[in-house]
């Protein structure tokens, strides 16, 4: 096994599953809280983050430095962004369920042993 080519396989398998567990808990089967404390988190530190290098591009090209207004347009939003998004984080790991479900679930049917299905009592070459 190559690390190198697994990590990625990896690492997106697992991006993959925890962007759907999250769309399917928060936006499909319940819409709470969460759901808008991510939204607008993403939103807050998306636009901060793109406002600031922006701000930063026209001033580097400029020539001039930024203003304290233009640096805490770019900085507040991300600070916001960041909060919701640890609010997010700690209603997801405060919702994991306290008690297993399996315990509550009715037992399954016991099958056969299919071993005992290939055995049988009477051997090759004997007669009944």
């Amino acid at each position: 096994m190559n690390v190198r080519r697994a990590f990625p396989q990896f690492l997106g398998g697992n991006i993959g599953n925890f962007c759907k567990r999250v769309f399917y808990g928060y936006f499909l089967r319940g819409f709470s809280i969460a759901s808008l404390q991510l939204l607008a988190g993403l939103f807050f530190l998306l636009f901060g983050v793109a406002f600031g290098l922006h701000g930063w591009a026209v001033s580097m090209a400029t020539g001039q430095p930024a203003t304290t207004g233009t640096v805490m347009l770019a900085a507040l939003p991300v600070i916001l962004g960041v909060q919701l998004l640890l609010s997010f984080l700690a209603f997801d790991i405060g919702a994991t369920p306290r008690q297993a479900v399996a315990p509550l679930l009715r037992p399954r049917r016991t099958t056969p042993d299919p071993v005992t299905w290939v055995r049988s009592e009477v051997r090759c070459g004997e007669v009944q």
